[in-house]
């Protein structure tokens, strides 16, 4: 197991590196699937995400059992709640389908359960640092952190625009969660507050 004061950054670089083996997965099987005529193949091509996401989960595991006991009952209790929302939003948009809300496929909930997870997180690390007395500074880092990803990927947008380049709202989704892990990325690797 390793220390504790190195599990963030290990978790931050296998994360992440799950997260960017699913990106090319994904991409990668819209591109082969359909040129894959051996069907044992194309079968294969078609699940290659499932690894990443194998990968992410193990490496949210090893990040667990490196934490103590506090952070440990904050992490479950934000999972809790994340599972919580997810629940509520599911049961709740199976009736909106009623009334004619589009069908939602499967994968929406992890989506909205990552969301919840992230919002859940977030308002408990801000609660401990107002009690902390660190109420004012964690809004600066936040409200910096929102700065630096609107600004750069309105820069990726205008530089987009500017080269003729099609900006779709998934490829600037993107590039705002890029830019949000490098800031993340910042904050576990720097030595200085300076992020």
């Amino acid at each position: 197991m390793p220390p504790i004061s190195r599990a963030p950054r290990r978790y931050f670089i296998e994360f992440n590196a799950a997260v960017l083996l699913y990106l090319a997965a994904v991409i990668g099987r819209a591109r082969l699937a359909p040129q894959v005529a051996d069907p044992t193949l194309h079968t294969i091509v078609l699940l290659s995400p499932i690894v990443a996401v194998l990968l992410a989960a193990a490496a949210v595991v090893r990040f667990y059992r490196g934490m103590d006991e506090y952070h440990r009952l904050q992490l479950l209790e934000s999972l809790a709640i994340a599972a919580g929302v997810t629940g509520v939003v599911a049961v709740s948009w199976g009736f909106l389908e009623d009334v004619g809300f589009p069908h939602l496929s499967l994968l929406w909930a992890w989506i909205i359960i990552a969301a919840a997870w992230a919002a859940a997180a977030l308002y408990r690390g801000w609660q401990d640092k107002v009690s902390e007395g660190a109420g004012r500074s964690a809004l600066v880092s936040v409200a910096a952190t929102l700065l630096y990803v609107a600004i750069g990927t309105g820069v990726y947008a205008l530089i987009g625009y500017a080269a003729g380049l099609p900006t779709p709202w998934y490829a600037l989704a993107l590039v705002a969660a890029v830019l949000f892990i490098a800031r993340m990325g910042c904050f576990i690797f720097a030595r200085s507050k300076s992020c």
